[in-house]
């Protein structure tokens, strides 16, 4: 039988433990490997002729990813879950058992369980990699580090630093980690086992004591937050209200990891340990836990995928890219592309057009520089890859070519005619539109198979979703390299068919304008976007049309209005928005104001509002007024091949709109729901308000079985 774990003893007694996971790209722990690194650890405890013991990794560029997230899966019961938490901790415990130091030297990913592992050794050292990742990551998938993380960490260095690492499951690169008293020292990559054999000598000869001084924080202000009641009651307090502003409470990993690290900061290792694990217990059970590893693992299923139901289909390479339109969309097109070091060209009419680009893109850097996301030479590098152009010189180089100029179909057409003459026959083409049809425009070109949508998301460097888009004539190749390009510019990508609207869009605009419906039926808009907000979405409705601009989202409308019509609420008051000068955040002055730079109520909005037919709703209906029509339209878009899968659509809705993630997306909420009690609803409304909320067929045939999801 191959095992995960190797031992090796050297002459001058340093002892090296080696994890290399058989058949698998990455180290993780699993019931499997956990067991034989306790029989392994056991096997250690008994050798007195070593002086220090190395805990490394041979996979390149993976220390250890952590826990095996199809066993936490498959937890149901909180006891289990303990018995698992309690396990870990014995395990890792016994490297502090072991009868001389020892130290974890992490090349390469260090996440969850591995961090918990390196917490357990004397010393942690890191290498230079970019591949050095260490983090704590267990809140995003609804838990709490039970490993002995949520206990060690803060006593290791200090309660306001282990805060930030665990509730933001954010992951640091080495110099990072070791500013944050994570690590001991970092050494060179290329000779990081000569270099750990180096530190391993400096260990055995005594030479570390200041290496353990300054992984706590100093100093008198540091004490008096650290060390004091009223010090620690600021942190907690603080604390609890970023996590109940980022998540309204709709989390339960953040407050239970506040509560046990405050319950256990003065309990004994060995007490602090049960009370971590119980918690664990609790979180790996819950129903958030569930919905939010399910979306871990969709993202990781597309990781793998290429778009096409040929996974032979090799995508073309791109090396250097372009984007006709110099706009804010194509400058922040341009930005990430060249932070993901491919070299981009950006066209338009003329220098000036050119030169926002560049504006952009700075804006956008300058940004991540200030929260010393990048350093002012990388961002020099990145901005060094961007180069303007008002005629098509060097497009014939271009491996990728991706239209962003204004939302006009014959403007598009003509653009797309004009580059394809400027441009090798390889040249893969995609156009970002939000609502047009890809069909329409592949209209305007001799070779229309390399062709395809590829819908990014406002803002650019903040959206995660792209919608790549296939048309009639769209190929696999054309469909596969924009899909891997999208993964390679850090995008989640989905395919959906071309429709006006595509699916995201689609789906929102019956969200949008049930809204504007609902605030023509004497509802408030303070209270719409607050019900929504409660329910779980990052902006309520009103605030998103101001955030995407109405005059956006009455082109959009205009555009779905010709195939929805029939299931869309009427109303002017949109337009009369427009003619007030309104459009939204972009403006400072839409349904709300934003002369301070903050939100702010307009009373003289409400003279705008012709209110119809006042009628009082509950949270409960307004919430079902707003999404249960989102679920009609889902269904059709289902039905009709639009979207690829259930998985597609929810990962489009928490990816493209930011619903609920906690809810596992809209089509994981309908099944909460029940499809029984959407289409009663939904048939409920239809009576009251109008056809627009009919069932549809489609809905009908999914309420049959009961379910979107096969299982």
């Amino acid at each position: 039988m191959s095992k995960a774990f190797s031992f090796e003893k050297r002459e001058d007694s340093i002892g090296i433990l080696t994890f290399d996971l058989p058949n698998e790209k990455v180290n993780i722990f699993n019931t499997k490997t956990m067991q034989e690194l306790s029989d392994q650890l056991e096997q250690l405890k008994q050798m007195t002729d070593i002086k220090c013991l190395l805990f490394m990794s041979k996979k390149p560029g993976i220390f250890i990813a952590g826990a095996d997230i199809k066993e936490i899966e498959q937890i149901t019961d909180e006891n289990i879950g303990y018995e698992v938490a309690r396990k870990g901790q014995t395990v890792f415990a016994k490297f502090g058992n072991l009868p001389f130091p020892t130290i974890a030297v992490i090349d390469g990913a260090c996440m969850g369980g591995g961090m918990e592992l390196a917490l357990n050794c004397t010393y942690r050292i890191a290498t230079d990699s970019k591949k050095t990742k260490i983090g704590l990551p267990e809140v995003n998938l609804g838990l709490l580090p039970g490993w002995s993380g949520t206990t060690r960490l803060p006593r290791m260095v200090g309660l306001q630093r282990a805060l930030d690492i665990i509730l933001t499951g954010r992951h640091m690169d080495a110099k990072r980690a070791y500013r944050s008293g994570v690590i001991d020292k970092i050494i060179a990559a290329e000779w990081a086992h000569d270099k750990a054999i180096e530190f391993a000598k400096e260990v055995i000869a005594g030479n570390t004591k200041k290496l353990i001084k300054r992984r706590k924080p100093r100093g008198l202000i540091n004490f008096i937050i650290e060390k004091t009641p009223l010090g620690r009651k600021i942190v907690f307090s603080k604390a609890e209200k970023m996590v109940m502003q980022k998540t309204g409470g709709h989390y339960p990993a953040p407050l239970m990891i506040l509560e046990t690290i405050k319950n256990t900061r003065k309990k004994s290792i060995n007490n602090a340990l049960e009370i971590e694990a119980r918690a664990l217990g609790k979180l790996i059970a819950s129903g958030v836990s569930k919905n939010l590893v399910k979306i871990f693992f969709w993202t990781e299923e597309i990781k793998k995928e290429n778009g096409t139901d040929n996974r032979q289909i090799k995508e073309l390479p791109v090396n250097k890219a372009a984007v006709l339109g110099a706009g804010v969309m194509g400058g922040g097109i341009a930005q990430l592309f060249a932070s993901r070091e491919i070299p981009i060209r950006v066209k338009d009419i003329n220098h000036e057009a050119v030169a926002k680009a560049y504006q952009q893109a700075a804006h956008i850097l300058q940004g991540k520089l200030e929260r010393r996301r990048i350093k002012k030479l990388e961002m020099m590098h990145i901005m060094n890859r961007i180069s303007g152009t008002v005629d098509y010189s060097g497009f014939k180089h271009c491996d990728f070519v991706i239209e962003a100029v204004i939302e006009d179909i014959e403007i598009k057409k003509n653009v797309l005619s004009e580059l394809e003459q400027h441009i090798n026959d390889q040249t893969i083409i995609a156009t970002n539109t939000s609502s047009l049809n890809v069909d329409d425009m592949a209209e305007a070109l001799k070779i229309k198979d390399r062709f395809v949508g590829l819908h990014f998301f406002n803002p650019v460097h903040r959206m995660p979703l792209v919608e790549v888009v296939r048309g009639k004539h769209s190929s696999d190749k054309a469909i596969a390299t924009v899909f891997n390009l999208s993964k390679k510019l850090g995008k989640t990508p989905i395919v959906v068919n071309d429709s006006p609207g595509f699916l995201v869009n689609r789906l929102l605009l019956h969200y949008m304008v049930e809204a504007v419906s609902l605030l023509e039926s004497g509802q408030s808009m303070q209270t719409i976007d607050s019900v929504m907000r409660k329910f779980g979405m990052p902006m309520g409705p009103i605030e998103l049309l101001d955030e995407v601009g109405i005059d956006v989202a009455v082109k959009v409308a205009k555009i779905l209005q010709k195939t929805m019509a029939d299931r869309m609420a009427e109303s002017d008051l949109l337009l009369k928005m427009l003619e007030d000068g309104r459009l939204g955040k972009k403006t400072k002055k839409g349904f709300y104001i934003y002369t301070t730079g903050k939100k702010a109520n307009d009373p003289r909005v409400v003279k705008l509002i012709a209110v119809k037919d006042k009628t009082y709703l509950s949270d409960d209906q307004l919430i079902q007024r707003m999404t249960y029509p989102m679920i009609n339209e889902a269904a059709r878009c289902l039905d009709e091949g639009i979207a690829q899968s259930a998985r597609d659509v929810d990962i489009g809705m928490i990816f493209g709109t930011g619903f609920a993630p906690f809810r596992g997306g809209l089509l994981r909420y309908a099944e909460s729901e029940g499809l029984e009690m959407v289409v009663k609803k939904l048939s409920a409304f239809k009576e009251e308000f109008g056809n627009r909320f009919q069932p549809s067929t489609s809905l009908l045939k999914f309420e049959e079985v009961g379910r979107f999801y096969s299982n």
